[in-house]
């Protein structure tokens, strides 16, 4: 699972064929270029907590997940990609 609670294999569209996991690149994901970034702007932000992903801060949902929403999303799949991560963590908190 990556830092903000999205398992790559069944979460990720980019998955294997653009990206290789967010994990495994340490955050340098290919569309981090478009805020103007080499670093996921989420895996930056846990990691410059030092936490191991985002169960172990308390403000989820948090900003910088609306602010790097899919643009491809519908407002109804992001606040279904919302819950999912949110309940990924929380079972990754347990």
């Amino acid at each position: 699972m990556t830092k903000c609670g999205i398992y790559c294999a069944t979460d990720c569209k980019a998955y294997k064929t653009e990206c290789e996991g967010c994990v495994e690149l340490e955050g340098k994901i290919s569309w981090a270029v478009y805020y103007n970034k080499t670093h996921c702007p989420i895996y930056e932000c846990a990691t410059s907590k030092g936490f191991a992903n985002c169960s172990q801060c308390k403000e989820a949902p948090y900003k910088i997940w609306m602010e790097t929403r899919d643009p491809s999303f519908s407002d109804e799949a992001f606040a279904q990609d919302i819950a999912r991560r949110l309940q990924n963590l929380s079972a990754w908190k347990q």
